[in-house]
């Protein structure tokens, strides 16, 4: 009776000890919302760990439009900044698309241990990660507004600072013993490593993108970075493209004498940054590898797609040949002469746009798509290319699986083979009676499907080849200015007098041009009165019908 008495106040106790658990429990919930039961939003949200997955989460389950990209800095910290400083890049994420783009900073260069010096006083930022915003906002192709971005806006972004000085290219890492390190291209390698476990090993395209000295380097690490991917990674569902913009310089003979030219500096430079060339290009140049800087030597040695922006009258190009602030005649000509021989070594490189402006670079301006050539922009060229190359992939990979899934070419044993071929011979002729009565039907009909055809468009149904047809004509990726005035493109962006600051009238920039303002009045059939007052527009159309 003794035992049974115990159990019972036992069991009590142990009621009354979880009533006074979960009394405890609601009040620490009701106390601290923050812990305890979660709520019902909370209980669908995972825990993480680090401060990239907390960002992946935040942009997934946001609906309005985050358009900064966030600061990252690489796993592997001996891949650095020219002072030491630890590199990164700066990445938005998509959760809707599996195309990547990948943009290089651009910069110039340093060559040598005076020029550095003088980069790291003058322009440090491009020299060191110190001071590195925790996020960046991008416009152009890095975008985040449909407006501005029409064809990439939800892609994955990813913008590399530019903090070599190597053009992308170097290996040297960082030592007591050298002022500087110069590792562009181990740091190119090292962010596409990354980004693998960040969704690049799952996505379906690659553009590696950049301006300026990032459109040297786009060039530099394309073939490389395909080979990473397809040959070391095993990922060949990828495709690799490059996109470079006012990149492609030329070896020319300087305007005028300098004190760095820029094939000595390329030369000096490659040396002291220990600057890695692709393999190709390499073995091209034997004892001069420096030449696979210059755009229009290595790019007949690429073996990945690649598609090249260029202003004719590139100022980064004349500012390395000398030139000077364009103000004399002589000057003008040199730089005509310059935009002739750009549009020359553009001669078989089937993806290019090349507008007749004086400017330097285009990707991440806000208004990139102002600038056109024909009436089509550099997004509309640019996704066209992109369009043209994804059907090619589809058309190749459906070759390449019929032929994998064909069967063996087998020989049926025939007991009587002259059966199996009278058979043969019926079904063949089968087939043509079949063709010719069809063919009976389609003229006797002809008529009457032309009058359908005319009552279809009548009623607004138009008919799908003739715009397939038309889609096709106006898609096309190779657009070169026909003309070959600087500035003689409508979009071109304008120019400034180089001593006032001051927005150029065109009149102005034709006389700077050393033209006779009067010869070129009669010559239009006008006074110099009309000339004076005509819209620019017009004044261009006219000069551009005379130079045709």
């Amino acid at each position: 009776m003794n035992h049974e008495i115990t159990k019972h106040q036992f069991k009590l106790i142990r009621l009354f000890a979880c009533f006074q658990l979960m009394a405890l429990w609601l009040g620490l919930s009701m106390a601290f919302p923050g812990t305890g039961r979660r709520n019902t939003h909370d209980m669908d949200t995972p825990i993480y760990t680090n401060n990239i997955q907390r960002f992946v989460h935040r942009q997934e389950h946001k609906n309005e439009e985050i358009r900064a990209l966030k600061r990252v800095f690489l796993s592997n910290r001996s891949v650095t900044c020219n002072d030491g400083s630890q590199a990164g890049f700066y990445l938005r994420k998509s959760y809707t698309s599996k195309k990547w783009i990948i943009f290089l900073e651009g910069g110039w260069y340093c060559y040598d241990h005076h020029s550095c010096r003088n980069r790291w006083l003058k322009q440090r930022h491009y020299m060191t990660s110190t001071g590195w915003p925790d996020a960046r906002d991008i416009g152009g192709i890095l975008s985040g507004s449909m407006e501005e971005n029409p064809f990439w806006w939800n892609a994955n972004h990813v913008f590399i600072p530019y903090c070599t000085s190597d053009s992308w290219s170097g290996s040297k890492p960082y030592s007591r013993s050298e002022t500087f390190s110069f590792m562009g291209s181990v740091l190119v390698q090292q962010v596409v490593q990354d980004l693998l476990t960040l969704g690049l090993e799952n996505s379906t395209d690659l553009l590696l993108t950049g301006s300026s000295a990032g459109g040297t380097g786009v060039m530099l690490n394309l073939d490389p970075v395909r080979e990473f991917l397809h040959d070391k990674k095993g990922l060949k569902h990828i495709a690799v493209k490059g996109v470079t913009d006012s990149g492609w310089f030329l070896d020319r003979t300087p305007y005028a004498p300098t004190l760095k030219p820029a094939v000595d500096a390329i030369r000096r430079g490659m040396e002291l940054w220990g600057g890695q060339v692709p393999q190709r290009c390499k073995e091209l140049y034997l004892g001069e590898p420096w030449r696979c800087y210059f755009g229009y030597r290595l790019y007949p040695t690429l073996q990945t797609e690649l598609f090249v922006f260029q202003w004719l009258f590139d100022e980064a190009q004349m500012d390395a040949d000398n030139v000077g602030a364009p103000v004399t005649k002589q000057q003008w000509d040199y730089i005509h002469k310059m935009g002739d021989a750009l549009r020359q070594s553009f001669e078989n490189v089937s993806a290019v746009f090349a507008p007749s402006c004086i400017s330097h670079s285009v990707l991440t301006k806000r208004d990139w798509q102002n600038v056109k050539i024909d009436d089509i922009s550099i997004p509309e060229a640019l996704h066209c290319w992109e369009q043209k190359l994804h059907r090619r992939r589809i058309k190749k990979s459906r070759n390449t699986k019929m032929f994998a899934d064909q069967p063996k070419p087998f020989r049926r044993q025939s007991v009587n083979s002259t059966l199996t071929d009278e058979v043969a011979q019926k079904k063949k002729r089968r087939r043509k009676n079949l063709k010719n009565r069809k063919g009976k039907k389609k003229k006797g009909g002809v008529q009457a499907s032309g009058n359908r055809t005319s009552e279809l468009n009548l009623m607004g149904r138009p008919q799908r080849s003739v715009l397939r047809t038309q889609r096709r004509k106006h898609c096309t990726h190779r657009r070169l200015e026909r003309c070959s005035w600087p500035q003689c493109n409508h979009s071109c962006p304008r120019l400034h007098n180089p001593f006032t600051g001051e927005e150029m009238d065109f009149i102005e920039l034709l006389k700077s041009f050393g033209l006779d303002m009067e010869s070129v009045a009669k010559a239009l059939g006008i006074d110099m009165q009309t000339l004076n007052n005509m819209d620019h527009s017009e004044l261009l159309n006219l000069l551009t019908q005379q130079s045709n």
